[in-house]
């Protein structure tokens, strides 16, 4: 029988319910980064994501547990970059859509600076915790890609927690572009312009 760690759990005859801080990618689903986020999300009574870029793929994986945690009364706000047109207009869409306005979503927006960040980050009652690494939006870093992603709590690291947070309040309140109809079609017209 396999042995595992203090930090990891296995409910026999429900393989989601688990538990890990360190995330790899990979076959083994107590790795993959999508079914910790899914069982943080179940909880949480508000969740920021800070990626760089958001595709279809992964948008389409978390979408359902994204409405179950509004349908709860949670606040979700998402920041994602729009360089180079990587993030994909239909996941954009695709969360206005299935979503609308209770979800607050913005692009990044700072003139000659890199915008590169991957981080998951879920309130609670009593803490936070905070997912960080390399994973972007998409059903590969979700799953089954090599990702490396360590996840922590304002309980056990409360001074890089705080730096983390203030960092993303800071990004989301004073660099953005709120995505809303018109700024989505604006960015679909060059990003088809771009690729064409």
């Amino acid at each position: 029988m396999a042995e595992f760690t203090s930090a990891e759990k296995v409910n026999i005859g429900y393989e989601n319910e688990y538990s890990t801080d360190a995330m790899t990618g990979g076959p083994d689903k107590r790795r993959q980064l999508y079914y910790q986020l899914i069982q943080s999300m179940k909880k949480a009574e508000s969740v920021d994501i800070i990626v760089s870029f958001l595709m279809e793929s992964g948008v389409r994986m978390l979408l359902k547990e994204l409405e179950h945690t509004l349908k709860r009364g949670a606040k979700i706000r998402i920041l994602t970059g729009n360089y180079l047109g990587i993030t994909q207009p239909s996941a954009l869409y695709l969360i206005k859509r299935k979503l609308g306005d209770r979800v607050d979503l913005r692009f990044y927006c700072e003139k000659g600076r890199s915008f590169h960040p991957k981080s998951y980050i879920f309130h609670y009652t009593d803490y936070s915790e905070l997912y960080i690494g390399s994973s972007n939006i998409s059903r590969s870093a979700l799953t089954s890609g090599i990702e490396w992603n360590y996840r922590f709590s304002s309980q056990k690291d409360l001074e890089n927690y705080k730096e983390f947070f203030r960092t993303f309040e800071d990004l989301f309140v004073n660099h953005f572009i709120i995505i809303d109809d018109k700024e989505l079609k604006r960015y679909f017209q060059v990003t088809v312009q771009r690729y064409v």
